[in-house]
């Protein structure tokens, strides 16, 4: 029995075009960002140090730590002065890209199916940004208030996907085994990895992004959001 639903949330719950969103925020952070420091200079720095956070595999460390230590070492400012800065972005600025996303209301009718059927659910979005941008994007999705039993973000988290430590780290929070555990994604890289542990994939395709590393032979369903809501509806395995 499936006791545990991962779902991923950019272009999954979330649909959105990542060619569009990626660029969209870039803009938007380094337009704030560029009164103090020369936009491609912060821009690249930035894109630089995700992908150092992201490869990062000490498992001391949590993301944001990797993050800020690669940043402001970069940069060459000190972290008292521009960590605020971060944190006022997202709270006050980061809405600016809202207007990339598509919500769906099949996001929240699947997770609520999902714990009618007394499974519990975790938000496994790539915890490559702060508890703030991830807890607007749920809101954006019409599903913050539900009863997440774990969301990770990278204030807590100490692996990034496509890492299969990511979706490990995650069965050591719950005390889950990877057969318990069914995880719905839209990025055949990033969540196939979680079939190297065990976990079960369903693949949603409204939003794929496709990888010659990976196969949707390897996954336990592929199809759109909606095909998705309607067999997790007919699956009996995922029975109460």
């Amino acid at each position: 029995m499936t006791k545990y639903l991962l779902f991923d949330l950019d272009g999954t719950l979330l649909p959105l075009d990542t060619d569009q969103f990626v660029p969209s925020y870039i803009k938007s952070i380094t337009r704030y960002f560029s009164r103090l420091l020369e936009p491609s200079f912060f821009a690249q720095q930035l894109m630089a140090s995700s992908y150092a956070m992201i490869n990062n595999l000490d498992p001391e460390h949590t993301n944001e730590q990797k993050f800020m230590n690669d940043f402001f070492a970069k940069i060459g400012r000190d972290q008292a002065e521009l960590f605020p800065l971060f944190q006022d972005y997202y709270e006050r600025h980061y809405q600016e890209v809202r207007q990339i996303v598509r919500p769906s209301p099949l996001a929240r009718q699947l997770v609520e199916a999902a714990l009618k059927r007394g499974m519990r659910v975790v938000l496994a979005t790539n915890p490559v940004f702060p508890r703030e941008a991830i807890e607007q994007r749920m809101q954006w999705a019409g599903i913050a208030d539900l009863p997440w039993e774990l969301v990770t973000t990278y204030e807590d988290a100490h692996f990034c996907k496509p890492n299969s430590e990511y979706y490990a780290e995650i069965l050591e929070r719950l005390g889950a085994k990877p057969q318990e555990c069914l995880h719905i994604g839209n990025d055949m890289e990033e969540d196939l990895a979680a079939t190297d542990i065990g976990i079960r994939v369903v693949m949603v395709d409204d939003c794929l992004i496709s990888s010659p590393k990976r196969s949707l032979s390897t996954c336990h369903f592929s199809g759109s959001l909606a095909s998705v809501a309607q067999w997790m509806e007919n699956n009996r395995e995922l029975a109460d």
